[in-house]
C-alpha cells in the first residue's frame, strides 16, 4: 500500500499539473468569470497584454530546454527526423479537411479542431512521455523544437489553405509576424538559458485558457451536454487516427531498418500529438468575425489536448514497463555461466546438466 506523505502529493501534484491546472482554469472561468474577462480586455494594440506575456514565457522556457549538442546527436537519425516533421507539419494537418466539414454544434467546435490538427507536435509533455518510454529523447526533443520553429513559418499557410474551404479569411503573412514576435524570437532567446521551468511553462498556458474562457463564459455555458458529447469523442478519434496512421507509417520505416524501435518510439509518439499552447497563441491572433467565439473554438483544442495526454501516457507506461523488463532479462542473462561450444566435453556437460539441476546450480555457484 502506498504511504500517502507531502512529498508524495507533491509529486503528483507536479506530475498532473497541467491537466489538474486546465480543469481548475476552467472551473475557475465559468464560475466566476469577471477577473479573468477584466484581463482579457487589456490591450497593446492588437496584442492582448498579458496574454502576449503568457505565450511569449512559454516559448522563452521551452527554448531553455535546448542544447545544440542534442540537435548534432539527433540528425545522424535522418530517415527518422524527416519523417516526423513531414508528418506533423504536411501531412497531418491534412485531417483538418475533415473536421471541417463535420457538423458540429455549434460551428465554431469544428473550427477548433481544424486550427488543433494543423500546429505541430506538443512542447513538453511529448518529450517526457518519450523518456517514460524509454525511447530516444534527444530525437524526440528535436522533433519538438524543429516542427515548432518550422511551423511558426508552415502552419499559418496551412491553415489558411484548410479554412479556405468555409470562407474564412485569414492574413497569413500578419499571422506570420505576430508568430516569429511571441513564439520563434522568444524560444532563441530561451535557447542562451539552461534552467527546467516546466511549472512556469505550464501555467503561463493555465493562465491563457482562464482568460479565453472565461471571456467566453456565458457562450460555453449556453451549450448542453448533447452538443459537448461529440467533441469529447471527436477529441479520442482524432488522435486514435493520427496514431494509427503513424503506427503505419513507422512499421514501414522499421521493416525497412530505417528507424530502430527506440527512435520509432519517439516518432510515433510525438507525430500523433499536437501542441496546445500554439493552438490558443494562433486563437487569441484570429478575428472573432471570422472563426466565431474564442472560448467556443479553445473547448475541443482542450479536450484534444487533455485526450492525448492521457492516452499516450498510459502507452509510455505501458512500452517503458516492457523496456525494464526486457533490460532486466539481458541483465539474467549476461550474468549466466558461458559454456565453450568448442570444448569435446561440452555436450556430456549439457546433458549431465539437464539430467541433474543440482548439478547446475552447483556448477553456477562455482563459477
Amino acid at each position: 500500500m502506498v504511504e500517502i506523505t507531502r512529498a508524495w502529493v507533491k509529486a503528483k501534484l507536479i506530475k498532473h499539473f497541467l491537466p489538474l491546472g486546465l480543469f481548475m482554469a476552467l472551473l475557475v472561468a465559468l464560475s466566476w468569470p469577471h477577473p479573468g474577462r477584466e484581463v482579457s480586455s487589456w490591450k497593446g494594440g492588437d496584442y492582448g497584454i498579458i496574454q502576449t506575456i503568457n505565450v511569449c514565457t512559454i516559448f522563452f522556457v521551452s527554448g531553455m530546454t535546448v542544447k545544440t549538442e542534442d540537435i548534432h546527436a539527433a540528425m545522424k537519425a535522418y530517415p527518422s527526423m524527416l519523417y516526423g516533421l513531414t508528418m506533423i507539419l504536411l501531412v497531418t494537418p491534412m485531417l483538418g479537411f475533415v473536421t471541417l466539414e463535420i457538423p458540429f454544434s455549434p460551428k465554431e467546435f469544428s473550427y477548433g479542431f481544424t486550427l488543433f490538427v494543423c500546429v505541430p507536435t506538443t512542447l513538453t509533455s511529448g518529450v517526457s512521455m518519450v523518456g517514460n518510454a524509454k525511447g530516444n529523447t534527444v530525437l524526440a526533443l528535436f522533433l519538438t523544437v524543429g516542427s515548432n520553429m518550422l511551423g511558426v513559418v508552415t502552419v499559418p499557410f496551412v491553415l489558411r489553405l484548410v479554412m479556405s474551404n468555409a470562407d474564412v479569411t485569414l492574413d497569413a503573412v500578419a499571422l506570420l509576424i505576430k508568430l516569429l514576435l511571441t513564439i520563434f524570437l522568444p524560444l532563441c532567446i530561451g535557447k542562451k538559458h539552461k534552467v527546467s521551468l516546466g511549472i512556469v511553462n505550464n501555467g503561463s498556458l493555465v493562465l491563457i485558457v482562464w482568460q479565453t474562457c472565461s471571456s467566453s463564459a456565458n457562450q460555453i455555458l449556453d451549450q448542453s451536454f448533447i452538443n459537448i458529447l461529440p467533441v469529447l469523442a471527436g477529441g479520442v478519434i482524432i488522435h486514435a487516427v493520427f496514431f494509427c496512421v503513424n503506427g503505419a507509417g513507422t512499421e514501414v520505416l522499421s521493416r525497412m531498418g530505417a528507424m530502430p524501435w527506440r527512435e520509432r518510439m519517439a516518432v510515433w509518439l510525438l507525430t500523433s500529438q499536437k501542441t496546445l499552447p500554439v493552438s490558443m497563441t494562433i486563437l487569441t491572433y484570429l478575428n472573432e468575425d471570422a472563426v466565431g467565439d474564442h472560448g467556443l473554438v479553445a473547448i475541443p483544442m482542450i479536450i484534444g489536448h487533455v485526450s492525448q495526454l492521457f492516452i499516450d501516457s498510459y502507452i509510455s507506461s505501458v512500452w517503458g514497463s516492457a523496456e525494464d523488463k526486457k533490460a532486466k532479462e539481458e541483465n539474467v542473462e549476461s550474468h549466466l555461466p558461458k559454456i565453450d561450444s568448442s570444448s569435446p566435453n561440452t555436450s556430456s556437460e549439457l546433458k549431465v546438466m539437464e539430467i541433474n539441476p543440482l548439478h547446475n546450480e552447483q556448477e553456477s555457484n562455482e563459477v
